[in-house]
């Protein structure tokens, strides 16, 4: 699975990198998603990793406020894209190649770790939490992004129609084609697929001994606007889960 995701990915990574770079230019999806990791992190500048940085879209966000970003992906394809998106963009962020599920990064190598749309994709969402905890130093935050991304497509007419919309929309507007990326992986084979989430994901992290846990929902309809919800809020609502580590 791990393979075939990686593949995918990297098929998909020119086109992602264009959606990257649209999401970038519409200010106010840019400035809401600042609003929201700053609401997370807070205003003092941090040494942040962004797991699964793909074409480095959140890692800009934050790098444009002043943190000291580091983003990490498996994929080839993202990082190159992610690299020259840096280059584009005039901002000093460092991209290296590693799995979330086992970063190569020592413990405690961070204040904050975030992710945004990547746990779902992993085969061991556990491992990959326990290891995000693991390179944050103590008091430092995981922030992570995500939402139930197929149960609604599944179970509504409604929202499959607007699927269908709002991906013609996207090849129209920004000249890709969305529907580009092959992959062997079933939604039945993702764990994500069959629970409930965030509880689920609340779940897990209480497995790993974290009982603080702050969930945010209606991320959608903040960062979302017009054309732009048009074209992708066909999707269930984003959450957001906020963790702090504990201090030694």
């Amino acid at each position: 699975m791990r393979d075939e995701i990686i593949g995918y990915w990297n098929s998909s990574s020119e086109g992602y990198s264009r959606y990257a770079r649209n999401s970038m230019a519409v200010r106010s999806e840019k400035r809401a998603w600042q609003e929201i990791f700053t609401e997370a992190l807070g205003r003092e500048p941090l040494k942040v990793l962004d797991v699964g940085t793909g074409p480095g879209i959140v890692a800009f966000q934050l790098a444009e406020l002043g943190h000291d970003v580091t983003g990490v992906d498996l994929s080839d394809g993202m990082l190159s894209e992610a690299k020259k998106n840096a280059k584009g963009y005039g901002l000093d962020v460092t991209f290296k190649k590693g799995d979330a599920q086992d970063l190569p990064f020592p413990d405690a190598a961070f204040d904050a770790v975030v992710s945004r749309w990547v746990l779902w994709t992993l085969p061991d969402p556990e491992r990959a939490l326990k290891e995000w905890q693991r390179v944050v130093k103590p008091g430092g935050k995981i922030v992570y992004i995500d939402g139930n991304w197929h149960s609604d497509l599944v179970n509504s007419r409604k929202r499959k129609a607007w699927y269908y919309i709002g991906r013609s929309l996207t090849a129209v507007t920004e000249l890709r084609n969305p529907w580009k990326g092959k992959s062997n992986v079933k939604e039945d084979d993702l764990w994500s697929s069959k629970v409930s989430r965030p509880s689920a994901d609340i779940m897990m992290l209480r497995k790993l001994g974290v009982n603080e846990i702050e969930v945010k929902e209606g991320l959608k309809r903040r960062t979302l606007r017009g054309l732009q919800y048009v074209k992708y809020g066909f999707w269930s609502d984003y959450f957001l889960i906020s963790v702090t580590k504990r201090q030694a």
